[in-house]
C-alpha cells in the first residue's frame, strides 16, 4: 500500500523513503544538467544564431512556467510523487527526441526542451535538486522548518554532486565527435540521458507517499497566497536577472574566451561541487543569519559575483567568479525552499511551489532579450543579470524580513 505515516518519515536510521527520493534526484540531476548545459551548444552546432536561441529560451521557459503550474495543483491533489513520475517519463521522451528527432527542425528541439523541462538554469546542479514536485513532497513528508531545510540541503548536496557527471558528459561530446561529428555526438549524449530519466522513474515507483487530506475548492488560501505574492514579486525581479544571462552562459564563455565543450564541460563541474557543498551546510547558515536574511544575502552576492564575471579581463577569472558563485547559491536554494514552505499550509505546498517556480520561470522571458544583447556586446546581459539579482535580493529581504510566517 502507498502510504506512510508523514510524522515517521523523516524519524529512524533506515529511512528508505529519503534514500529513493535521493537516488531518484541522482539521476534528475545527471540527466538535466547535461540536457540544459548542451542545449544552446548544441543549437549553435546546428546552425541557430545567439538571438534564435535567446528566443527558444523564452518560449521554452513560457511553456514550461505553465507546466510547473500544472503540476503543483495536480500533486497537491492526486500526490506529489504521480507529479514526479510523470515529469520523468516526459524527460526520458524528451531525450528520445533529441537523440533520434530532426533537431534542424526548431518545433522538435522546443518539443523536446519544454517536455523535458529545460531551460533556465542555475549552478552547481540546481535545476537537477529541484524538480516539480520535489520540494513539496519534502515539505508535506518532513514537518519541522529545521529539519526541512536539513533534508532539502542534503538533496541539493547529492543532486550538485551528481550533477558533476552531467556536466562531465560534455567533455565527452569532444572526444565522440571525432568519430560521430558533433551532431552525431550530442545525439548519443542526449540518448545517454534517456537511460537516466528511465531509472529516475523506477526509483520513484518505490516511494511511499501519505494520502493527501481533502483539498478545499481554492487554489490556495487568502493568507498562504498574500505571504506568496512577495516571494513571487522578488522572485520575478530576481529571475528576470537570471533569465538575461544565465541560460546562455555556456555559449557566452564559448564567444567570450573561445572555451572549448571540455574547458566549459570542467567549469560547470567545479561549480556543482562547489554549490553541492555549499548546499550541505545551509543549516548553519540559516541557523545563524536566520532564513530571510540568508536568502536574501545570497541573492544579492549571486548578483555581485555575476557583474565581477561581466568585466573579467581573463576566462579564469570568470570561470572562478562563477564558481564561487554557486558556493553561494548553494547556500540560498534550500533556504528560500524551506521559506516558502514555511508560509502555507501543507495542503497548499504544491501549489505555492508551484507559484514560486512559476514566477521565476515566467520571468526567464527576458533570455530573448539576453540573446540579442549578447550580440550587442557580449558581457551585456550578464551587466544587467546582476543589476536584477541585487535588486531582488534587497526586495526579498523588504517584503519577508517582518513576517510572522517565515521560519528562524
Amino acid at each position: 500500500m502507498d502510504t506512510i505515516n508523514a510524522a515517521e518519515s523523516g524519524n529512524g536510521k533506515n529511512d528508505k523513503n529519503f534514500q529513493f527520493l535521493l537516488f531518484a534526484r541522482i539521476m534528475r540531476s545527471v540527466g538535466i544538467s547535461f540536457s540544459t548545459l548542451a542545449l544552446p551548444l548544441y543549437m549553435a552546432v546546428l546552425g541557430f544564431s545567439p538571438t534564435l536561441i535567446g528566443i527558444s529560451f523564452l518560449l521554452m521557459t513560457l511553456a514550461g512556467a505553465v507546466l510547473v503550474l500544472i503540476w503543483g495543483l495536480v500533486g497537491d491533489r492526486f500526490g506529489y510523487k504521480k507529479v514526479l513520475i510523470m515529469v520523468e517519463l516526459l524527460f526520458a521522451s524528451s531525450a528520445i527526441l533529441l537523440a533520434f528527432g530532426d533537431t534542424k527542425d526548431l518545433v522538435i528541439i522546443l518539443l523536446a526542451a519544454v517536455m523535458g523541462g529545460y531551460g533556465g538554469m542555475g549552478g552547481g546542479g540546481l535545476r537537477g535538486a529541484f524538480g516539480p514536485g520535489m520540494s513539496a513532497l519534502v515539505g508535506y513528508l518532513w514537518r519541522n522548518p529545521a529539519e526541512r531545510i536539513r533534508k532539502l540541503g542534503t538533496v541539493t548536496f547529492v543532486a550538485g554532486l551528481a550533477g558533476i557527471a552531467g556536466y562531465a558528459l560534455l567533455s565527452v561530446e569532444d572526444f565522440a565527435s571525432a568519430t560521430l561529428g558533433e551532431v552525431g555526438a550530442f545525439r548519443l549524449l542526449y540518448l545517454v540521458t534517456f537511460f537516466t530519466g528511465t531509472a529516475g522513474v523506477v526509483l520513484l515507483t518505490f516511494l511511499k507517499e501519505p494520502h493527501h487530506l481533502p483539498r478545499k475548492a481554492k487554489i490556495i488560501t487568502y493568507d498562504s497566497g498574500k505571504f506568496v505574492s512577495k516571494i513571487v514579486v522578488s522572485n520575478i525581479v530576481n529571475g528576470f536577472g537570471i533569465g538575461l544571462a544565465i541560460p546562455l552562459l555556456p555559449l557566452w564563455f564559448l564567444l567570450a574566451f573561445k572555451y572549448t565543450a571540455t574547458d566549459i564541460s570542467i567549469i560547470y563541474i567545479s561549480s556543482a561541487a562547489a554549490s553541492a557543498i555549499a548546499s550541505y551546510f545551509a543549516r548553519h547558515v540559516s541557523g545563524r543569519l536566520g532564513a530571510v536574511r540568508s536568502a536574501s544575502l545570497t541573492r544579492i552576492f549571486n548578483g555581485l559575483f555575476l557583474l565581477g564575471m561581466a568585466f573579467s579581463p581573463f576566462g579564469v577569472i570568470a570561470a572562478a567568479l562563477y564558481v564561487i558563485r554557486s558556493i553561494s547559491g548553494g547556500f540560498g536554494a534550500p533556504i528560500r525552499q524551506a521559506v516558502t514552505l514555511g508560509g502555507v499550509q501543507e495542503t497548499e505546498f504544491g501549489a505555492a511551489s508551484s507559484l514560486s517556480g512559476v514566477s521565476v520561470r515566467a520571468s526567464f522571458v527576458s533570455s530573448g532579450l539576453g540573446g540579442y544583447l549578447m550580440t550587442v556586446s557580449e558581457g551585456l546581459p550578464l551587466e544587467a543579470g546582476a543589476l536584477f539579482q541585487i535588486c531582488g535580493g534587497v526586495i526579498f529581504y523588504g517584503l519577508l524580513h517582518n513576517s510572522r510566517q517565515t521560519p528562524n
